[in-house]
This record gives C-alpha cells, structure tokens and sequence, in this order.
C-alpha cells in the first residue's frame, strides 16, 4: 500500500472516525493477546503512519512480533530494518518485546 493510500482512506472514512477508533482498539488488544495476523496489521498501519515521526520504529516493533508465524511480516521487518539507523532499530526491539510482553 502507498503513504497516498493510506492517507486517502484515512479521509475518506472521517466521518466513521468513532467506529475506526473503537476498530483500532480492537485490533491492538488483538495484537497485544499474541494474534500474529493483528501484530502484521498494526505494523502495516503504522508502517504507513501519518503524524508520528517514529512509526517506522512502531512498525518494525510489531513485525518482529509478528515475524516468527508470518513470513510475510519477517520480510517487512527486514525492509523496515534497513531503513533505520541502529539506535533505531534497539528502540523497536525495546517496543517489540517487554511492554508487549515476553518473545513467543
């Protein structure tokens, strides 16, 4: 998906900004409960993320989650990884692990 993608849909569904909230929250518990197709959702949407200046951190955190069970999520890691300076990369090991909770 395209950063203009990503943005389009975004305004285009503004008026169902409180379902896509309550959407978010719900795919985030997912995530955080081990559910590795969630952990590759977050880190897609966050991959192409507006208005964070760390969402390539915050993607990377969730594909590496993600990585062991979903090859697809491990090759975007890697992607995402060789963007990133290697300061980078440890704060989204940081993320990726114990406030997510402990490796599977």
């Amino acid at each position: 998906m395209k950063p203009w993608i990503a943005v389009a849909v975004v305004l285009a569904l503004g008026g169902l900004a409180c379902g896509a909230h309550a959407g978010l929250k719900t795919l985030r518990r997912q995530a955080e409960k081990g559910s590795p197709q969630a952990e590759l959702q977050l880190g897609e949407l966050y991959q192409y993320g507006v208005g964070r200046p760390d969402h390539l951190i915050h993607a990377l955190a969730w594909y590496d989650r993600a990585a062991p069970q979903v090859p697809r999520a491990a090759a975007l890691a890697r992607r995402i990884a060789a963007l990133l300076t290697p300061s980078e990369r440890q704060r989204a090991a940081a993320l990726a692990w114990p406030p997510l909770g402990p490796p599977r």
